[in-house]
């Protein structure tokens, strides 16, 4: 954080409370969850599930019902009262925010707030380097001085330092530990305790694709971070390996947590036969964003044209040989009208396609059209001619 912070000495014993409540003393963390089992490090699942799939579940099942805090967490960057955490799956928590950037640790740094230390340590009992390890901070104080605190708290939640949690951002995924706490309440321009959620290191901004300076870096929404609780996974190791040893957990997590949600992660509808390309490595014109909320799509995202006439994204695909091709748009349109547009190869215009609605924007279907292609690389253009714009487009299919 770049407010000035007063640090607490927190002796690591003290802060670690291992048993996990599956139903605190509110109404809203009374829920039995969905989940067959806990996720566990020392039992991967058998399928094999992708990030994207993952993180739909998780937004899938961050409902009401699920929602573990009765009072809202302060988002660090914004501090807007408007996150909230989620009980995911059994032990598996989640809450999306901001990032600020946490600079604390050992290495050299700049920023005129870095600190000499962060409250977890290594393995060897250094303080965690910002730098070097991706880790995301917690409250280490319950401001409203009950139990259950209204606020998820981790100590209450079975968790302790280095947990392992997966972060989720713009089609990205990583894996990061639990590397330090927020101070007490005597500070009246940030109150970073219990309440205040959204704040990682240098290490995990870098790793996300997130600006990490520590006075004009962060995010202010879109990080959502899944925390793993239970002793199996608590991450070991020092300053050089922590990193590695969590990315290496980072399938593992998604299969243990993509298993556990098996009745909520939605299914992919296989697409058509031939090389199939994904419409996030291709561009989009102004307005447009690459989006992963909704559900079933393939990939790390879908593309979202902006809702404009003349809108588009380009997507790059390759043909071994010249000849005409048939290419198979995958696409949902939520709304009650269809949403035509043109397809071009190359700059070359080759006639209107349709994209009927769909069910709803979690509802993926194909449409078809046949394209000269040339060998080689070649670029897809799908151009919006109402003033809707393109459908959802999630990939296209050569064949």
């Amino acid at each position: 954080m770049t407010s000035t912070r007063t640090r607490l000495a927190v002796a690591a014993a003290a802060a670690l409370a291992l048993a996990i409540p599956l139903a605190v003393g509110n109404a809203d963390a009374a829920t039995t969850h969905a989940a067959a089992k806990a996720p566990s490090a020392a039992a991967p699942a058998a399928a094999t599930y992708t990030a994207a799939q993952v993180l739909a579940g998780v937004q899938q099942n961050s409902t009401a019902a699920n929602k573990v805090n009765t009072k809202p967490h302060i988002n660090t960057m914004t501090r807007a009262q408007n996150v909230n955490v989620y009980q995911v799956a059994t032990g598996v928590y989640a809450y999306s925010s901001s990032m600020a950037i946490d600079t604390d640790g050992s290495d050299p740094d700049p920023d005129p707030d870095h600190q000499g230390e962060t409250t977890w340590e290594d393995s060897n009992g250094q303080a965690l380097g910002a730098h070097h390890v991706p880790f995301y901070v917690l409250g280490d104080d319950c401001w409203d001085r009950t139990t259950p605190c209204p606020h998820f708290f981790y100590k209450e939640r079975g968790m302790k330092g280095r947990q392992f949690a997966l972060m989720f951002y713009n089609g990205k995924v990583i894996g990061s530990i639990f590397g330090d706490t927020q101070t007490a309440n005597n500070q009246t321009t940030s109150d970073n305790d219990s309440r205040e959620l959204g704040e990682a290191s240098v290490k995990a901004a870098q790793l996300l694709g997130i600006p990490s300076s520590g006075t004009t870096g962060g995010v202010d929404d879109g990080v959502t971070v899944v925390m793993f609780s239970g002793s199996s996974w608590v991450v070991n190791g020092t300053n050089a390996t922590l990193n590695d040893n969590a990315q290496a957990l980072v399938q593992k997590a998604l299969d243990s947590l993509g298993a556990s949600m098996a009745g909520t992660t939605p299914p992919t509808t296989p697409p058509p036969s031939g090389t199939l390309f994904e419409a996030e490595t291709g561009t989009l014109s102004a307005g447009g964003t690459f989006d992963s909320n909704h559900l079933g799509f393939t990939g790390t995202a879908f593309a979202n044209p902006a809702n404009a006439a003349g809108s588009f994204v380009d997507i790059p695909v390759t043909a071994a040989a010249a000849g005409t091709k048939t290419l198979s748009f995958r696409y949902s349109d939520g709304t009650t009208a269809a949403r035509p547009a043109t397809i071009s190869g190359n700059g070359t215009s080759r006639g209107t396609l349709n994209f009927p609605t769909t069910a709803n924007w979690d509802t993926w279907t194909t449409a078809s059209i046949s394209v000269p292609l040339t060998a080689g690389t070649n670029t897809i253009r799908i151009t919006g001619t109402t003033a809707d714009g393109p459908a959802n487009i999630d990939s296209v299919t050569v064949s």
